[in-house]
C-alpha cells in the first residue's frame, strides 16, 4: 500500500482547527507495550459523513473512543468542532453522542422510564404518550413496560439510537450501527444516517457492512494494525480492504 503518502493529510498545511469538525495529527493510544492505534492523522468537514474500515483489530473501535472522550490518547493531537480533547473534554462530550457495543442501559429500567430519565437530563422532558410516540419510531412500542435488561442484543441498539436522536449532537459516532439488527434495523439505521445528513452533521462510522456503508459516506479510511493504511472512495474499500488481509 504505497499510496498512503499521497492519500494522507499535509500535517504541516496552514488549516485552522475550528473548519474542521475532527482534526488529529499524530494521534495515537497505547495500552500496555502493544500500540492499538499509531501516527493517525484525520480531518473531517462538518457536515461529512466517513466510515471507518479495516480488519478486527485494526483500531477502528480505539479510534473512535479517543474521538468520543472515553480514551485519552497517548500522543499526539485531537480537535472535536474546534475544542481541545485534553483542556476542554466536557465541551467535546457536549458535541457528540456515541453509538458502541456497550449499551450503557440500566437493565431494571423500563425502555419507558429509560427515555424519561434521558428526556429529564437532556433539558427536555416530556410526557409519556410523546415517549412511546418515540419508541414506536424504533419499533419498541410494544414493549415500553418491559425491563431493558430482557431486551435482546438489537433491541437495546434500537433504544440507544433513539438516545441519539435525542440528544441532537453536532459529531454522531457509530461502531457497527448495523449489527445485531434485523434488515427492518438496518434499514432504519440507514435511514437515520441520511437524515443525519440532511440536518448538517458530521458522522463517522466503522462497520464491516463495507457495501452498505459504502452507500451513505462521503470517504473512507482505512485502518490496519492501528495505523492509517489508505483513505479514499468509498467504493473502493473493499479493493483496498483486500490487499491489507
Amino acid at each position: 500500500m504505497n499510496d498512503v503518502q499521497d492519500q494522507n493529510p499535509d500535517p504541516g498545511d496552514d488549516r485552522n482547527g475550528d473548519r474542521w469538525a475532527v482534526q488529529a495529527r499524530g494521534l495515537g493510544r497505547r495500552f500496555g507495550r502493544h500500540w492499538a492505534l499509531a501516527h493517525v492523522d484525520l480531518d473531517v468537514a462538518p457536515g461529512e459523513t466517513l466510515m471507518l474500515a479495516g480488519l478486527n483489530g485494526s483500531g477502528k473501535t480505539t479510534l473512535l473512543r479517543i474521538l468520543a472522550g472515553l480514551y485519552r490518547p497517548t500522543r499526539g493531537t485531537l480537535r472535536i468542532m474546534g475544542f481541545d480533547i485534553r483542556e476542554d473534554r466536557a465541551a467535546v462530550r457536549r458535541n457528540l453522542s456515541m453509538v458502541s457495543h456497550d449499551s450503557y442501559l440500566y437493565p431494571r429500567l423500563t425502555a419507558l422510564e429509560t427515555v424519561r430519565v434521558w428526556t429529564r437530563l437532556l433539558g427536555c422532558p416530556a410526557a409519556d404518550p410523546e415517549i412511546l410516540g418515540l419508541l414506536e419510531e424504533v419499533d419498541l412500542g410494544h414493549r415500553p413496560n418491559t425491563p431493558v435488561g430482557g431486551f435482546s442484543a438489537g433491541m437495546r441498539k434500537r433504544l440507544v439510537l433513539l438516545r441519539t436522536r435525542l440528544e441532537a449532537p453536532r459529531l454522531v459516532l457509530l461502531d457497527e450501527p448495523f449489527s445485531a439488527l434485523d434488515t427492518e434495523g438496518q434499514q432504519l439505521v440507514e435511514d437515520w444516517i441520511r437524515d443525519f445528513r440532511a440536518a448538517g452533521k458530521t458522522v463517522i462510522l466503522a462497520s464491516h457492512s463495507l457495501e452498505r456503508a459504502s452507500r451513505l459516506c462521503d470517504r473512507a479510511y482505512l485502518l490496519h494494525l492501528g495505523q492509517l493504511a489508505w483513505h479514499g472512495p468509498p467504493g473502493e474499500v473493499l479493493q483496498r480492504i483486500g490487499e491489507v488481509r
